[in-house]
């Protein structure tokens, strides 16, 4: 899916750069943008940073609060600055002959939910001009270079040259934007040259691979040699230290903050701190990309042309471990490795090979007691995926989901809110290894945070509390009849137009289904706990906050059922004069008084509504993977083994409605029946859950829009990818 241009060959692909942009689907991307630079070999690309950052320091691993644990870097800030200091998006370029391209992004338009069909959105591609400089004085053909950023909001580049090998030159790079506010701004690069650095002799080597990254708050540069007749290759640290440099008396300048001379002026050097020698080629250099406090929470990954990866202690670059990965059987010679990186959180190394194939290697990092717990928690400040941590040992998952929830119920009421979603994504990841059912609880929260988004006091100036607030402590009082806490309430708080009201109907029946199922299972469950005397580690059903939020809903569904019928859920009843919203609430209530003991009363109920009316099944979904502690464990689900003339067991004693969708897709996320055979579906790559891909045709008022831009992503952090 290139440009015409470039498929027609008027532009060779090294003198272009093209954006693609992930179209809510991991296997959909879609083409916005490109930028050329005529007659330019462009060897290094770098985005803008956004100046975000997070500080990981094992050494507070016993603090309570996130923030103690988990320090913002103030200091970083954004490559590129705009309007009130925002971060803008953009891309820098550096070509063999050292000339620097710079563009910034457009506003993005989210063409997915503005049009456009499922192969592709109906938008044209536009082409960038990218502002143009050298970055030295003169031109020079570069062969190796690599670009970081800074604090500052600069970009570090360190670049060698074809004929000046014991050379490595340093630049700072810095973009602003020119012109006036409000009018048309052009984007200008300002270079400045380093403290470069000065190689020995090299004796026939050549620089291989230069890698200029951060560690521990410094400047570090690694580079690799290729050494002669096969002799392998060497990797050498250098790292830039800062002194004060005398003054001699003649040249101090007067004029200090107390009218004292200048006695010392700051100089930086390149120090080399640690050399190692490769046995074989080097390809590719990775380091640890969390932003640590010490150089002792770092790792140097070395992965090398023979199939294997060193792992090298920095500064001292000793050898820490040596993996040497075995050669797939059945495949041609020449297989090499060519490039890898780290994930996120640092705990696993992914690399590919010349023939496409992807490698994963554990890669733990921290091995002192309760590392896990702290990765975890900086997965959920950071929003990174855990997917990599929970593939370690990590022992007793049971204690450690304890301790998780614990450390995070005794975090400030704001700081649960604000990281709550990531919390319930990364306990529904953990919960999966388990076998245990998580996800309702997360797609409750979702639900109850829009409809209570829907609510506006009736009158702004004489109510200290919204709506919603009035409601939870209304219930708290524990009135067993949603009507008589319904007249205890303002009827105009809750007023919503009845359209609106009608497109969330599917979203209403998903949170009676949920409690209708929840309280029809609690006999048996409670039945399976004194049996066997151990209770799971989650049951949505003794989770009082879950249990609060169902009350809620039901309470907003009965005054929603006054302005319009239309929207209240639908069951098949075997008696006319069943009320299931006023049951349910009941029910709920006499649960909320006592979840972990229910009585003996409530669970006879909860036995007596199969009795009453069709209990609908809760669909589910099948997950793709599934991860283990001991490592990667492929799940194959639905395989089945049926015998001639033989009735299969799993279609025994089965529920109508079962039988009646058995072969029917369901929308997890609008919670509607797509049949047997939809087209352009989106699904998780992880958990298996279902998302409709014409998202935009389904959501005719801006309350079911707002629902449906909450699913970027799938509910437990998985990306989606397209069903033809």
């Amino acid at each position: 899916m290139h440009h015409p241009r470039i498929g027609e060959g008027f532009i060779s692909p090294s003198e272009a750069v093209i954006c693609w942009l992930l179209n809510q689907s991991i296997n959909l991307w879609v083409l916005h943008y490109y930028a050329t630079v005529p007659s330019e070999d462009i060897i290094e690309a770098q985005f803008f940073h956004n100046g975000k950052g997070v500080i990981f320091n094992a050494l507070k691993k016993d603090h309570t609060y996130y923030a103690e644990k988990f320090e913002r870097v103030e200091q970083q800030r954004p490559t590129l600055s705009g309007f009130g200091g925002v971060a803008s998006e953009g891309c820098v370029l550096l070509t063999s002959s050292g000339l620097l391209a710079a563009f910034s992004l457009p506003a993005i338009q989210k063409t997915s939910a503005a049009g456009g069909t499922a192969d592709g959105p109906a938008h044209e591609v536009v082409e960038l001009t990218p502002a143009l400089h050298s970055i030295g004085i003169s031109r020079s053909f570069i062969e190796h270079c690599s670009m970081t950023p800074s604090p500052s909001g600069a970009l570090s580049i360190a670049f060698s040259c074809g004929w000046q090998q014991q050379l490595v030159q340093c630049f700072k790079v810095s973009l602003s934007l020119e012109g006036e506010l409000g009018l048309e701004q052009h984007l200008a690069i300002k270079s400045e040259s380093q403290t470069s650095i000065f190689l020995g002799p090299l004796d026939g080597r050549r620089i291989s691979h230069l890698k200029w990254t951060r560690i521990a708050n410094e400047d570090v540069i690694f580079i690799a040699y290729a050494c002669p007749d096969g002799a392998g290759s060497q990797l050498e640290q250098w790292t830039l230290t800062r002194r004060h440099q005398s003054v001699h008396a003649l040249l101090q300048g007067g004029g200090g903050a107390n009218n004292k001379p200048n006695e010392f002026v700051q100089s930086e050097s390149w120090e080399q701190v640690g050399k190692v020698q490769l046995n074989a080629s080097l390809a590719d250099i990775s380091v640890t990309r969390l932003s640590v406090s010490t150089p002792d929470f770092c790792q140097v990954y070395a992965i090398l042309q023979d199939n294997s990866v060193q792992v090298l202690e920095p500064n001292s670059m000793k050898q820490l471990n040596h993996t040497q990965f075995d050669k797939l059987s059945g495949t041609s010679g020449g297989i090499k490795f060519v490039s890898g990186d780290l994930t996120p959180s640092s705990q696993m190394l992914l690399i590919f090979d010349s023939h496409a194939q992807l490698y994963a290697m554990q890669a733990p990092l921290l091995k002192q007691g309760g590392s896990g717990l702290l990765l975890l928690e900086y997965c959920i400040v950071t929003g990174c995926d855990a997917s990599d941590v929970l593939l370690l040992n990590l022992g007793n998952l049971e204690a450690l989901v304890e301790k998780l929830t614990d450390n995070f119920t005794r975090q400030p009421s704001f700081v649960r809110h604000f990281y709550y979603a990531n919390f319930l994504a990364l306990k529904s990841n953990i919960c999966r290894v388990q076998q245990q059912e998580f996800d309702n609880l997360i797609i409750l929260h979702a639900i109850s945070t829009t409809f209570k988004s829907l609510l506006r006091p009736s009158d702004l100036g004489f109510q200290d509390k919204g709506p919603a607030d009035n409601l939870a402590i209304k219930l708290a009082e524990s009135i067993p009849d949603v009507d008589t806490v319904m007249l205890n309430l303002d009827a105009k708080d809750f007023t919503v137009e009845p359209v609106m009201l009608q497109s969330l109907q599917q979203l209403i029946q998903w949170v009676t289904d949920l409690a209708l199922n929840m309280l029809h299972r609690l006999p048996e469950e409670v039945m399976k706990t004194k049996l066997s005397g151990k209770r799971p580690s989650y049951d949505i059903s003794r989770d009082i906050v879950a249990i609060s939020s169902l009350r809620e809903l039901l309470v907003m569904i009965r005054i929603w059922g006054l302005l319009n019928t239309q929207c209240l859920p639908v069951y098949t009843k075997t008696m006319d004069n069943i009320d299931v919203l006023v049951i349910l609430f009941r029910l709920l209530t006499r649960l909320a008084q006592n979840p972990a003991e229910p009585d003996e009363m409530l669970l006879d109920e909860c036995s007596l509504l199969s009795k009453q009316l069709l209990i609908p099944q809760p669909t589910k979904f099948n997950p793709t993977t599934l991860l283990s502690a001991q490592g990667f464990a492929a799940v194959k689900s639905g395989q089945l083994q049926f015998t001639s003339l033989e009735e299969p067991t799993c279609l025994q004693d089965m529920e109508t409605e079962e039988v009646v969708f058995a072969s029917s897709v369901k929308d997890g996320v609008s919670n509607l029946q797509l049949g047997a055979r939809p087209s352009h579906i989106r699904r998780c790559a992880r958990c298996g859950f279902v998302f409709v891909n014409n998202a935009s045709k389904v959501a005719k008022t801006s309350a079911l829009k707002a629902w449906f831009s909450k699913w970027l992503h799938c509910h437990c952090g998985g990306f989606w990818k397209q069903v033809h």
